[in-house]
């Protein structure tokens, strides 16, 4: 699935949606991505964790591949299936029971290839590559479905982390344009 086919599909499915919405970073936006839906169209979802392993493997040689929670856990979940890679995730809070972790799977030691949804300011992306580091793994790459380009990329350059992503705003913008989407 090329770049300009996976973004008409998101739109058709209603996982892109164009008006005004508030995102979880508290910036205002006249698109919103809620890739969250993927879990519904398992077909889909299993060409997106193809596409993101495919781009990985250009970059990097990693042992676990790890998610954040929740948008960030199905699509690991399909890659470790897929391909019998190791998974870990992260939580977005700490359990208040049990061993408390932040963190599930065993990232110590390892190579990680950290995956999420979709990157705005990289506020969760940073915390996750703290995590994973304060438990022994290894990151250099971060990749994303959509990155918004609102600041993630330098974010994590600042961790010595590169952000790759299948799709990127501009890209989402000019093609839905060129379909005759307007977007406000």
């Amino acid at each position: 699935m090329h770049k300009e086919e996976l973004i008409l599909k998101l739109y058709e499915l209603g996982l892109i949606k164009i008006g005004h919405f508030k995102l979880s970073s508290g910036l205002e936006s006249n698109y919103y991505i809620d890739l969250r839906g993927l879990v519904s169209y398992p077909d889909l979802l299993k060409s997106i964790a193809t596409m993101i392993y495919d781009l990985a493997r250009e970059h990097y040689s990693f042992d676990v591949v790890a998610g954040i929670a929740t948008g960030g856990i199905p699509l690991t979940s399909f890659i470790s299936c897929i391909y019998s890679i190791p998974m870990a995730y992260v939580r977005r809070e700490k359990k208040t029971y049990g061993t408390q972790k932040l963190i599930e799977g065993d990232v110590s030691s390892k190579k990680v290839l950290l995956v999420d949804d979709v990157a705005t300011t990289g506020g969760s992306l940073e915390d996750a590559i703290r995590i994973i580091r304060d438990n022994g793994g290894e990151l250099s790459i971060a990749i994303v479905v959509v990155d918004r380009e609102q600041g993630a990329s330098r974010k994590l350059r600042n961790l010595n982390v590169q952000l790759l992503s299948l799709i990127k705003a501009k890209e989402i913008f000019s093609t839905l344009e060129k379909h005759g989407v307007k977007i406000t």
